[in-house]
Order: structure tokens, then sequence, then C-alpha cells
């Protein structure tokens, strides 16, 4: 069962970071904050302002680790099936790690037939970011990268974006071992807390701030109900933007430097994203109007292929988008160009996600699906034939 309202907000999510990357490579400026390298008069305003929600890809990925925390666990909470846990559990790498290493083998490609671009554009758009086709071209390798290090040593040698896999593996792992062991008891509060003080800078801390929100939510009654006023949503939602939209350049000087205080270790950066992404989704559960709005046409397709466009983008915009790039470049003004490769280079990533959504996650998703209602209708099955033996076991020995 999908929740399409959340699904509309990780396609939201999903299309900030494609944004994100487009910036980091035709605007740098505003991630590394160095006045030489900026070609537009915006790009210092946007870097140090809320404005950057538009393209902070951090703050979306924060988003999709919070998401993740309350669907793997909004099913239990209201069940308290543990087979729906077993079932996930057994089902999740295959679920993240077969479009992954689709993924990965499109830029092996790129790199194997050199139409890799973007190293010959860096001169001018002055972007550091390193060129992802200078992986190594062995096919051992990039499997082993693929479908190891991808998602257990946060690899992503051929496909930047994958550092993610990672996180969201062992965090859902965390979560299921969470409710396992005291999803069901009154103990668990106290371990949210531990967890939280564990994880606090981390991005683990997401997925249990995703839990706790999917636990108040499910958990027989609805806790969240209880501060339903307008004005609490506002607020909430004004600091999440706020926290969320905590910048990639230094924040002194800023409307961000009152979110700093002294500790030398701390990663602010990672820690407001994780609570901007807590809040908003605190606010879109308690919310009608904002789960009317991302419950529309655009934004559940936008979920449905979330994942596809996440895979797929980086890759299109370094090769494909580099080489419109480099060729425009003949023709147009730095900024007609970066326009017109951005529009041209977005249109075929949404064309290619959609075919990736189509042919090769919605499949994997279906094999997945008919899998597990094989192996847990079965089990299901036995455990009824078992309880049904000890009613009747039950009912004769009365009779005697």
């Amino acid at each position: 069962m999908k929740i399409v309202y959340l699904d509309g907000l990780r396609g939201l999510a999903a299309l900030i970071v494609v944004v994100s990357h487009f910036f980091q490579v035709f605007a740098p400026s505003v991630f590394e904050g160095r006045k030489e390298i900026e070609h537009f008069a915006f790009e210092e305003i946007a870097a140090r302002t809320p404005f950057n929600l538009l393209f902070n890809g951090n703050f979306s990925v924060c988003l999709f680790f919070v998401l993740s925390g309350y669907v793997l666990s909004y099913r239990f909470f209201q069940t308290g099936d543990r087979l729906i846990i077993y079932s996930s559990a057994i089902r999740r790498y295959f679920r993240l790690a077969v479009p992954a290493l689709v993924s990965v083998f499109l830029a092996y490609l790129i790199i194997v037939l050199d139409l890799g671009a973007y190293d010959k554009i860096r001169g001018m758009t002055l972007s550091s970011m390193p060129d992802p086709f200078m992986a190594d071209a062995n096919l051992l390798i990039m499997l082993k990268e693929s479908l190891v290090h991808t998602f257990f040593t946060y690899g992503s040698q051929y496909n930047p974006v994958l550092w993610t896999m990672t996180y969201e593996l062992f965090g859902s792992f965390l979560i299921f071992v969470f409710l396992v062991t005291c999803g069901r008891h009154g103990i668990r509060y106290a371990v949210y807390a531990i967890l939280i003080c564990v994880f606090i800078d981390s991005y683990y801390l997401g997925f249990i701030l995703g839990m706790l929100l999917s636990d108040l939510k499910n958990s027989g009654r609805d806790r969240l109900a209880y501060i339903r006023r307008p004005w609490i949503h506002i607020l909430l939602l004004c600091i999440g933007i706020y926290t969320g939209s905590y910048p990639y350049v230094a924040p002194q000087g800023t409307i961000y430097s009152l979110l700093q205080w002294r500790a030398s270790d701390f990663d602010f950066f990672v820690f407001h994203h994780v609570i901007g992404s807590f809040l908003i989704l605190w606010v879109l559960l308690n919310s009608n109007r904002m789960q009317s709005i991302f419950s529309r046409r655009f934004f559940a397709y936008l979920g449905k292929v979330s994942f596809s466009l996440y895979l797929v983008h980086f890759t299109v915009i370094c090769s494909l988008g580099s080489f419109i790039f480099l060729y425009l470049n003949q023709f147009l003004n730095y900024g007609l160009n970066v326009l017109f490769t951005t529009i041209i280079t977005f249109l075929v990533i949404a064309v290619i996600a959609h075919g990736f959504y189509r042919f090769v996650d919605a499949r994997i998703l279906l094999g997945l699906s008919r899998w597990n209602k094989r192996l847990f209708s079965a089990e299901k099955l036995r455990e009824h034939r078992g309880h049904s033996g000890q009613v009747q076991t039950e009912k004769t020995m009365k009779a005697d």
C-alpha cells in the first residue's frame, strides 16, 4: 500500500537533487562559496538564503531518509505483524541493489565507449566536482563496486549519487531490528532517546526520527493530531524551511549563524537538514491541504519515478548534458548555453527515467512482490494450520 502524498514529497525531493547537480556543474559557486568562480549575479544571494532550498540536494537526501524511516515502519505500527518486517528485510537489498547495478552499468558503458564530456567543460564551468568517468573500466571491479562497496562501504565510484545506498541499507536494518526487538513495548521510547543521542549528527538520525513520527501517528491513536493547529503548522513549517536550507557555504554572517554553537566536531550541515526534513514531514502528516497538494497527478508521477530519476540523472548530465554544453558554447554566451543545455538535458533525463522505471524498477518491484507473496503466504498458511490444530486439540481435551 502506497501513501500517495508521501510519494509526492519524495518525488519533489528527487527533482531537487537533479536541479542541485545542474547547479553543481554549471553554477558551482553556490556550493563552494568562491567569488572567483561565479557566473551569475544571483549565486551569492541564493547560496546564503532560503532560496538554496530549491537546489539543496543534501536536504533532499535527508528527506529520503526520514521518509524511509516512516514508510518502512508504518504498517508494523498499524498491525503489529512481524511478518511485515521479515518480508521487508528479505527484499530490501535486492530492491535497492538491482536498480543501482543497472545505473552503474549505464555509467560503465559511458566509460568503455568514451562518451563522457564532463572533463572537457570543467575549464569553462569552473566546477571542482570530480569526473565520474575516471573510474576503473574493469568489469569485475565495476560489479564489486556496485554490489558490495556501494551498499557496505559507502562506495560511489561509478555513479556518485549512490553514496546514499549504504545509509539506506544500514538505516533500513536499524529500523527492522528496532521494530522486532522493542517495537511494541513501552521501553521503545527510551531506546528512541538513546538512538537519537548516538546518531545526533549522522544521516541515520533521519531514519530514527521518521520511525518516531510513524510510531506517534500509527500506534493505536494519532498522537500527532493533538497539536493539529494551523499556527503550529505554520511555525513548524517555517522552522523546517529555515533549518532545511542550512547552506553549503560557511554560515558566518548569514541568517544561519544562529544555528551554530561551539562544537568543533559536530556536523551542523547534516543535523539541521535532518531536523528540517523531520519538521516538514511532521507538518505534512497533519495537514490535509499539503496532503492534497502532494497527491496531485504531477507529484504522484514524480514519486513513482523518483528512484529511477535519482539513479540516472547524474550520468546523463555528465555525458550528454556536458556534450550539449560543449557544442552550444560555439554559438551562445554562458547564460543562454546553460539555459538551453539544462532544458534539453532535463527532457532527456525525464524520458530515460520513465523508461528506467517501466523496464527496470517497476519489474523489479513486481518480481519482489510475487516472491514475497509466495514466501509469506505459505508461512501464514502454516501458522493458520498450527493455530487451528491447537484450537482443535484444546476442544478435544475439554471434551475428554
